[in-house]
């Protein structure tokens, strides 16, 4: 069995032998059943992968799945990015979070998805 670490770079003895023993647990997981089939899924997850390719905290990533993404922390600015107004109170926390921080770029851009959910909602 092959780690990604070793138990030499963890200094605390009894934190490697409990880090090895998890992992084993896991490994072991993988090789258990067979993997359930393709049309295991019901249609409303089905729609969703295929509308949404990456479910976000306050909206979808809509980028097709053959596309890498290596910007994994800007995604409201992302034109792939698309949010409703189920996500409206993260957002609305996410732009006081900007606001009471000193991030007023930020602030802005919450501010901005969040006029574009109400427009939409009305």
């Amino acid at each position: 069995m092959e780690y990604l670490t070793s138990p030499e770079k963890i200094a605390n003895r009894t934190v490697a032998d409990e880090y090895f023993a998890v992992t084993e647990k896991v490994e072991a997981l993988y090789g258990q059943g067979n993997p359930l089939p393709a049309d295991a899924i019901g249609p409303r997850m089905a729609r969703l992968r295929r509308e949404h390719h990456r479910l976000l905290g306050n909206g979808y990533c809509t980028r097709p799945p053959e596309l890498d993404c290596a910007f994994e922390a800007i995604c409201e600015t992302c034109t792939f990015f698309q949010t409703s107004i189920e996500f409206r109170p993260t957002l609305q926390r996410q732009r006081d979070h900007a606001a009471n921080h000193d991030q007023p770029r930020r602030a802005n851009l919450f501010d901005r998805l969040l006029t574009n959910i109400d427009k939409q909602a009305s």
